[in-house]
This record gives C-alpha cells, structure tokens and sequence, in this order.
C-alpha cells in the first residue's frame, strides 16, 4: 500500500476521532475521497485496513474519556532529524492513535539513519506506511535483525 492509502487511513481516522469512534456517513466520505481524487481501489484499501485494524489490534481503540498519562516531546536532536512538516504529521498520527509510543520511537530512531539532511515529509509517510502496512513485518518479528556497523573507514556495512 502506498502514501496516497495512508493519506485516506489519516483522514478516517481523523474522521473517527472527531465523531466518538464512529464511522458515519461512509457513501459520503467516498463521495469526497473521490471528488480529491483517489481512486475506488485506494479507497476501499484504506476501508478495509482501517475496519481491520478497529476490530484486531487494542491499539486503536478510540475512546474520548482517555487520557494520555504523559506526552512525548521530542528533543532538539530528534528534531533536526525531521523537517518541521514530518515532525507535525508523525506527532498528528500519534494523536490520532494510528501509531503506537514504540512505533513513534521506532520512526525516529530509522529517520536518524536517513542522512545527514532532515528527513522530509514524503519520506515519513514511506516508513510510516511500511511500518503500519506490515512490508517489514519480518524485521520487525525478530526473525531478521539487520546491524548496521561501521567499517575501518566509517562505512556502514
């Protein structure tokens, strides 16, 4: 699945969050998905992903009457990492409970080892897609780690 998919999960969840946990209106909510130009596939992609997610994963359980017990700052360090617009968007998903506080470590921690220029907002959206979509679900179960260390010469291999 690709950015244009987790743009529509971005809006549905928002959506969501704005109206108690439901989601209403769906032939509505098409309506404009398609008027912005998605196509019926991406749509229904994002749909099924979501509804997916709403019924298996604790993680995105939406309740208004919870409260964070602490909010996560970043540290000057963690920002220069990431362009203003990637900082807003990753904490935007974190509110809006699409990702997790590991997750969210997780996302800063590889967009460290993006390179020396901050990470900008199409690059968050690759890794946050690729983390919520499950493309890297093998690394992330453990059954491959990958190490990256620095040769002789500061290379990483």
């Amino acid at each position: 699945m690709g950015n244009r998919v987790l743009e529509i999960v971005v809006f549905l969840m928002s959506h969501i969050k704005d109206h108690q946990g439901q989601l209403e209106n769906i032939d509505d909510i098409s309506s404009y998905l398609k008027s912005n130009g998605f196509t019926d596939n991406e749509i229904s992609s994002a749909y099924s992903w979501v509804l997916d997610q709403l019924q298996t994963d604790s993680q995105f359980i939406i309740d208004g009457s919870q409260s964070n017990l602490s909010t996560r700052v970043l540290t000057e360090q963690e920002r220069r990492y990431f362009t203003r617009e990637s900082c807003g968007y990753v904490l935007q998903l974190k509110y809006l409970g699409l990702i997790s506080d590991s997750q969210l470590e997780m996302i800063l921690e590889r967009g460290a080892l993006l390179g020396p220029s901050p990470v900008n907002l199409e690059e968050v959206k690759m890794l946050v897609g690729s983390m919520l979509f499950r493309e890297n679900e093998l690394l992330e179960s453990g059954r491959h780690q990958m190490v990256l260390l620095p040769d002789d010469e500061g290379l990483i291999n």
